[in-house]
């Protein structure tokens, strides 16, 4: 699968989500973000790392999920109460890899979920 066509399917796929998702290199260079992301201000050719201050990215698991080639997710107290974020390394690109948070920039009730 070429670059450009893995963006694509990026696109397809997580272009909706209601969480800001992108697709990073080890590196932190940003490749390819959907429409939340974008509209937090994140840009493909930005480093993700720049974005916010030093204290948020303490945490940055990017490194050992493109080493060791897996998944890795962690558990943080967001600003609506649990939140996860994961760095999940692409199958025909390890050295990029999906990042994303869950519970980061709204509340998962009931009344937020469109049916």
């Amino acid at each position: 699968m070429s670059d450009e066509e893995l963006v694509k399917a990026f696109h397809a796929m997580w272009g909706n989500f209601p969480e800001p998702v992108m697709i990073i290199q080890k590196s932190r260079e940003v490749m390819a973000v959907n429409d939340k992301a974008a509209a937090f201000g994140l840009k493909v050719g930005m480093k993700c790392s720049s974005v916010g201050t030093p204290e948020q990215h303490k945490g940055c698991l990017a490194n050992r999920a493109a080493d060791n080639k897996e998944t890795v997710a962690i558990t943080y107290e967001g600003p609506f109460g649990k939140s996860y974020g994961y760095w999940i390394p692409l199958a025909d690109r390890p050295e990029w890899m999906l990042h994303f948070g869950v519970g980061s920039t709204f509340a998962y009730e009931e009344t937020n979920i469109k049916r």
